[in-house]
């Protein structure tokens, strides 16, 4: 017994001499990190304590970055400090295959410009040569006046007669000042949840907006009574929202001593708004001198005051070359600029209102008002559509004017597209967010205009057909028997040719760059290319099949089939008799005008499309029957000719 309890004795004697001669484990999480051996003896206490080290910083790294995303996004918010960057805006060298990201310029976080600049383009109108990379051709271009080109007239305007509501990104769509009086409220109760606010409510004194200004009068008290129950923190205590009133037309003016929380003067003060009757409206003045007199506003006990403008207009503003500088200040100000106005007219500048004199009661109908491009320059082209049916003068475009936008975006506000005209359509609110226009300045613009002979191509046609264009030759015409009826296809004939010369100078960029067609990146640029493209296409077939009819009219003229028929119209004919050539272009027209309608549903740019491929390119002759003139109703009118027109009122200048 003595002997085995020694043996066991010594077998565990052992053991633990096996265990104390044992080394400390070796810092295996060491080599798995670094991929060494590390042959360290550390206790297994310290062992621990270094991974669990390891895993605090590791987390701590972690939300170090969290953090830095967030402020990041943060700062990104601030209109102050954003500026534009080439790296954060699509490239539209298209020299370039892949281009970045487009960065979403909405009604919060703006795109600056680098160069603010007050004065309006001085581009001179020089020829610049644009190569087609693809076919090493030299295109001829006309370096465009962009400024300029916003200028011109749209003629005479048909209206549409469907109302649509209409939602888009960097303007919001709220149907009419009913409509703004709940957004309004939400956006003064945001201001006041950053400290004390002063609204600058800046009123449009024209007579195009008389009647829409009285309307809105009603409303105020309406957006004051949605605050104060809103205001659950009492916010508006104690004057933390002050209100001030300006007119502007020509001039400026204050109609209110100081700002003030007093809603029986604010309502009082916006029923004063006096009638300005020079036609001028110092709009983008107003807002910079709002900035610079009330921006960073402190009262009589030395409280400081957010400052948000409401600038409420139907019309762009006459003085655009200040618009630069109204964001500086704005901006330097930290003063939000929001705007209640008219959607923007598509491709146009010029809309029409009717204006009721309010001392002779004499009604004024489409009296012209300038409501637009929604972009810097008019970026679509203008062409008859022919036969009867909808011309389409006047399409809204699903934005404001691009000025406005541009304050609105660039502050820290919103556009609200009020409906100032009910009588008017809009288009699908999701679908348009898509074909925002390009909402910085308008040098900018230019800049990356020169970059891309696409878009160069594209404001080319559209100046040359807007300045250029005759109108649309006759279909119907007088007896055949009668010299009127020759005189009238000779009429027509000509007209053709002019048209024909004119498509011809905006259709040869837009031919020489379509290889370029499917690097362009932006969804509204490749809808303006193709629709564009498509309709020039279409006018010229119609030029060609047009003169070809009238020449066969004349070289050999059909007998009527029906005795009681004396006179011919032209009909539209799916044949194309010119030749082989004109039906390849006319199939190549039906082609893209369809691409746009299947492309871009629901958009000024399939309306249109769609309208251009209501009847088909091709002519043929129908025999018809005019009624011969009658004495008596021809003695009539030549007796109204005669009697001295009344003499209408002056015009009011809106």
């Amino acid at each position: 017994m003595d002997q085995e309890r020694d043996q066991a004795t010594g077998s565990s004697q052992a053991q633990n001499a096996e265990v104390e001669a044992a080394p400390a484990p070796r810092f295996a999480l060491l080599s798995w990190l670094f991929g060494e051996r590390f042959d360290i003896e550390l206790p297994a206490f310290l062992v621990s304590m270094t991974i669990h080290g390891l895993l605090l910083v590791s987390l701590a790294f972690a939300g170090y970055t969290v953090h830095r995303h967030a402020e990041s996004e943060f700062t990104a918010r601030m209109p102050d400090e954003t500026i534009l960057s080439d790296s954060t805006y699509q490239d539209i060298d298209q020299a370039v295959d892949a281009p970045s990201n487009t960065p979403q310029a909405g009604s919060f976080a703006p795109e600056l410009a680098s160069t603010i600049s007050s004065a309006p383009s001085t581009t001179a109108a020089v020829p610049v040569t644009s190569k087609d990379p693809s076919s090493g051709s030299s295109v001829d271009l006309v370096k465009l006046d962009v400024q300029r080109a916003t200028e011109i007239v749209a003629p005479t305007a048909r209206l549409l007669g469907q109302a649509v509501s209409i939602q888009g990104e960097g303007a919001e769509f709220v149907g009419g000042v009913e409509g703004a009086v709940d957004r309004i409220s939400i956006e003064i109760m945001r201001r006041l949840e950053q400290g004390r606010t002063l609204v600058v409510w800046a009123f449009d004194a024209s007579g195009s907006l008389k009647a829409e200004r009285e309307r809105l009068v009603k409303h105020i008290d309406t957006v004051y009574t949605h605050i104060a129950r809103m205001d659950e923190s009492q916010l508006t205590a104690n004057n933390g929202l002050l209100t001030m009133v300006v007119a502007f037309g020509k001039d400026r003016k204050a109609l209110l001593p100081r700002p003030t929380a007093d809603k029986t003067e604010i309502l009082a003060a916006i029923g004063k708004v006096p009638l300005d009757e020079t036609g001028i409206e110092s709009t983008f003045t107003t807002v910079g001198e709002i900035a610079r007199n009330w921006g960073r506003h402190r009262d009589a006990s030395n409280q400081f005051y957010h400052t948000m403008v409401i600038v409420v207009t139907d019309e762009v503003g006459d003085d655009e070359a200040r618009l630069e500088e109204a964001i500086a200040i704005a901006q330097k100000t930290k003063t939000s600029v929001y705007v209640l106005g008219s959607q923007a007219l598509f491709g146009r500048t010029e809309g029409f209102v009717d204006y009721v004199d309010p001392r002779t009661k004499y009604v004024f109908h489409n009296l012209p008002v300038r409501q637009g491009p929604e972009s810097v320059a008019l970026e679509m082209i203008h062409l008859p559509f022919w036969y009867g049916g909808p011309q389409y003068e006047i399409v809204e475009s699903g934005f404001g004017p691009w000025a406005l936008s541009r304050l609105a975006t660039a502050t820290g506000g919103v556009y609200f597209v009020t409906r100032f005209d009910k009588q008017r359509m809009g288009f699908d609110p999701a679908r348009m967010r898509e074909y925002k226009p390009d909402w910085f300045s308008r040098a900018e613009y230019e800049r990356r205009l020169e970059k891309s002979p696409l878009r160069q191509a594209i404001l080319h046609a559209a100046l040359v057909t807007q300045q250029k264009l005759p109108g649309m030759p006759p279909l119907g015409f007088p007896p055949a028997a009668e010299q009127a009826f020759k005189d009238a296809m000779a009429n027509g004939q000509s007209l053709a040719e002019r048209t024909v010369y004119t498509v011809d100078e905006a259709l040869g960029p837009i031919n020489a760059t379509a290889k370029l067609r499917d690097r362009e990146s932006s969804r509204r640029w490749q809808a303006h290319y193709d629709l564009i493209r498509g309709r020039l296409l279409a006018m010229k077939v119609r030029c060609y099949e047009y003169n070809w009819a009238c020449a066969r009219m004349k070289k050999n003229p059909p007998k009527f089939k029906n005795a009681k028929s004396n006179a011919w119209r032209l009909a539209p004919d799916t044949a194309i008799q010119y030749s082989e050539k004109a039906a390849s272009v006319a199939r190549e027209a039906e082609s893209l005008l369809k691409r746009v309608v299947d492309e871009h549903p629901t958009t000024p740019w399939a309306l249109l499309a769609e309208r251009e491929l209501k009847n088909p390119l091709g002519f043929k002759w129908v025999e018809t029957y005019v009624p011969p003139p009658r004495r008596q109703q021809d003695a009539a009118q030549a007796k109204m000719k005669k009697a001295p027109p009344a003499k209408p009122p002056m015009l009011p200048k809106l």
